[in-house]
């Protein structure tokens, strides 16, 4: 058997010291007694332990101390071999390595800024899989997805924008086999952190995002870089500047622009360089996304044993205890466990006070019960005169005086036994729904009428007070029933009150209608007519009787020209005929069935262009130029 911490057996040297101090001790108590207490007097005053017991007793709390160093000192016994679980996260680190990557705006370059960054995500994320993708004019994965950070550090440092495929920058390639080696892994989110100056000359960003969205892929990009700018290094060129194909000097900047869409587009962050707080913001926002497990390494572990000594060790403590106690003292709490056992078990036996008024309601005479309560209340303080009053609030319940229980019950919620304050709490429930009850069934309804609101009212409150009881005391299922049933009463009263106050609404808006409209039966264009028709005298213009029917003059219409035949108003019942679309109106002039309002806003409408189509004009799209770096 081996131990992991053998320090802890210098503790043993107690143990000695321990038992000198005892022997010392217990002869100084002889000497002491022996001076206080005359000897005639001993058998009388004095009940000596045993000698024996009480040693006893010392020596098994000793070997328990014993047993307990000997625990903390962790003893093992044997080896198992165990595989170790790795919790990560999938991480992929696209980084841009084209020729722009060579400006000097950055120290010493945007590449040297980029692997600088590049290595402290390495740090900040020591149990996560990270894979490393270099990017140009076209994409490839430099590194897979692993834990051996040590590779990745060596990866990094191979990056060199003088070694590329080609030159180029494509953004949206290297998002694409991004995305394609995140999916493989299984992992429902996973992060992509782009390390670029923004530069692109292929590809479209915005679909690239969308992609990435829609895989479940966050975007981090950080931008290297200034917006300043600063010209490309060519070594084989005489000035030291990259030139391109047409002989002209190639300046590069900054572009934050495309990076800050492809974070926003996945939800993830831009940030301009590895500054201050890069690495905690990246590792908070990683911090949100699903870990995967994988095995690891295998390693013994010993077999730690500290249990074979602890648990004797702590039986060995409750015996020294109990030697040394007297036997008259444990026989006091099992005579009070046998009291509790056969004390009754109702709530009135067990939380009322033994009086005169307890006795009645338990006879059931609740009459006297409620005067001997009264009485005995007058005189109690504290906490008895919250149990009387929760003894009030019973005989008034059961003579159905709710009233009187309400006051009662609150009374009773002053105690300080949470026993007490359940039962109040319960009763007041049981009160309030029999009080609410009440206003719904008066006993006379001829002189009170139901009254729905106030019942409501109470069964709020009853729900409430159910609540608090099973706050106190989560198995009372009496509360908790009577809690379910009052609220079902509560929902359909409630449902019934808006079902009856719609179909008044209803009802008052019908007879509303009905009032401005008159008489429902009547022609609503013979009732304009009497209305045009009121204020005008009783001959026409002609002198006839307008009650009489007039026959109409055949010559009097001969006379009159085309025009006033077609005019709208001369004749009502013709209507106009129907134009084309995008036609204006033959007749501009208002109707007569139509406000000086409408008129004017069919006037706008007849006359808008806003619902034809748009033009269609061809817009030439810009050749692009071609660009290597």
């Amino acid at each position: 058997m081996q131990f992991s911490h053998p320090e802890f057996f210098l503790l043993l040297v107690l143990i000695p010291l321990l038992l000198t101090a005892a022997i010392l001790t217990s002869r100084r108590r002889g000497r002491r007694w022996q001076r206080l207490v005359a000897s005639r007097l001993r058998p009388l005053l004095v009940r000596p332990r045993s000698r024996a017991r009480r040693w006893i007793s010392y020596a098994v709390s000793l070997l328990a101390f014993s047993l307990v160093i000997v625990s903390l000192a962790g003893p093992n016994a044997g080896y198992r071999d165990e595989t170790e679980t790795i919790r990560g996260r999938n991480l992929l680190l696209a980084i841009d390595v084209s020729r722009s990557m060579l400006a000097t705006d950055e120290s010493p370059n945007r590449l040297a800024a980029v692997r600088a960054a590049a290595l402290e995500i390495l740090d900040r994320f020591p149990n996560d899989r990270i894979g490393i993708i270099a990017f140009s004019g076209s994409p490839w994965l430099q590194a897979p997805l692993t834990i051996d950070h040590a590779a990745l550090r060596e990866t990094l440092q191979q990056l060199d924008a003088d070694t590329l495929p080609r030159g180029g920058s494509d953004l949206q390639a290297a998002i694409e086999l991004a995305v394609r080696t995140l999916k493989e892994t299984g992992q429902r989110t996973n992060a992509l952190i782009v390390l670029s100056d923004g530069e692109f000359h292929e590809g479209d960003i915005e679909n690239a995002a969308d992609d990435a969205d829609e895989a479940g892929v966050t975007i981090f990009a950080a931008g290297f870089g200034s917006e300043e700018g600063a010209f490309i290094p060519d070594p084989k060129q005489r000035d030291g500047r990259l030139r391109d194909r047409n002989g002209s000097l190639v300046f590069s900047r900054l572009k934050s622009e495309p990076l800050r869409l492809l974070a926003r587009r996945t939800g993830g962050f831009y940030t301009l360089g590895s500054g201050k707080y890069f690495a905690t913001n990246l590792g908070s926002a990683v911090e949100q996304l699903d870990r995967f497990e994988m095995e690891g390494n295998q390693r013994r572990v010993p077999i730690p044993r500290f249990h074979w000594f602890l648990v004797p060790a702590i039986v060995l403590f409750i015996i020294g205890r109990l030697l040394n106690t007297p036997w008259h003292i444990l026989r006091a709490p099992a005579a009070a466990a046998l009291a509790i056992l056969c004390f009754p078990s109702g709530a009135e036996a067990r939380l009322l006070p033994a009086t005169p008024g307890e006795r009645a309601l338990a006879d059931g005479r609740n009459e006297d019960a409620l005067e001997l309560f009264a009485t005995e209340i007058a005189e109690a303080r504290g906490e008895r005169k919250a149990r009387l009053h929760l003894g009030e609030g019973a005989a008034a319940y059961r003579l159905k005086d709710f009233t009187r229980a309400l006051a009662a019950y609150s009374e009773a919620l002053l105690a300080e036994d949470p026993a007490v304050q359940e039962q109040a709490h319960y009763a007041l429930g049981n009160s309030l729904f029999f009080r609410g009850l009440a206003y719904l069934q008066p006993d006379d309804p001829e002189e009170t009428k139901p009254d729905p609101e106030q019942a409501i009212a109470h069964w709020r409150d009853a729900l409430g007070h159910f609540d608090d009881a099973l706050a106190i005391n989560p198995a009372n299922q009496n509360a908790a029933e009577n809690r379910d049933r009052v609220r079902k009463m509560l929902e359909d009263l409630q449902q019934q009150q808006e079902q009856q106050e719609q179909q008044q609404d209803r009802e008052q808006q019908n007879s509303e209608n009905q009032e401005g409209e008159g008489d429902p039966n009547q022609d609503p264009q013979q009732s304009d007519q009497e209305e045009q028709q009121e204020g005008k005298p009783d001959e026409n213009k002609d002198g006839s009787d307008p009650q009489e029917p007039r026959e109409d003059n055949p010559r009097e219409d001969e006379g009159k020209g085309e025009e006033e035949r077609n005019n709208p108003r001369s004749a009502p019942q013709q209507q106009p005929p129907e134009r084309e679309e995008g036609s204006r109106p033959q007749s501009a002039e208002p109707r007569e069935d139509e406000s000086p309002e409408e008129y004017a806003r069919r006037i706008l409408a007849e006359n808008s262009d806003f619902q034809k189509n748009p033009l269609l004009r061809n817009v030439p799209q810009e050749r692009r130029s071609d660009k290597d770096w």
